[in-house]
């Protein structure tokens, strides 16, 4: 086990690109996390014309999606993306070689993984997997 915060494989965590979290009642969650404890909004008028499934609340550089439902929430269905840098996961080969070497570590990784996907820092390949836990993981390679 890394100790260093360097994996075996080479890759380096280095920061969160987002979490997206369930909500009943956008407004509601928007006064919270912008009103009282003072996210910066962004995206609602992406979220109104519907390009965007999410608004996002931004604090520095680290983004909150907020994603209204109407469904029940389970907060254990919940994810966090985690930004990974690497030198050598600049195509989907790349990409996918570190996904089949976690399926040989006994890691799942979701069907039609990877994907390229929008986040904080653009649209990066990225894929969900799943922890020990079963909670779902979204790498995002930078």
């Amino acid at each position: 086990m890394a100790t260093t915060g360097e994996s075996r494989s080479g890759f380096e965590p280095v920061g969160m690109d987002h979490v997206a979290i369930r909500v009943t009642d956008l407004d509601r969650a928007l006064e919270f996390y912008s009103g009282l404890l003072g996210m910066t909004v962004r995206d609602r008028e992406k979220f109104e014309n519907d390009e965007l499934p999410f608004v996002a609340c931004v604090a520095g550089s680290q983004h909150l999606h907020v994603v209204p439902t109407d469904e029940e929430i389970d907060v254990g269905s919940e994810h966090v993306c985690l930004l990974l840098r690497s030198n050598d996961t600049d195509t989907r080969e790349a990409t996918e070689d570190f996904l089949d070497t976690l399926q040989e570590e006994g890691i799942e990784v979701e069907g039609g993984e990877p994907r390229e996907r929008l986040g904080a820092y653009g649209r990066d390949w990225a894929a969900y997997v799943r922890d020990p836990d079963g909670r779902r993981v979204e790498l995002k390679f930078h």
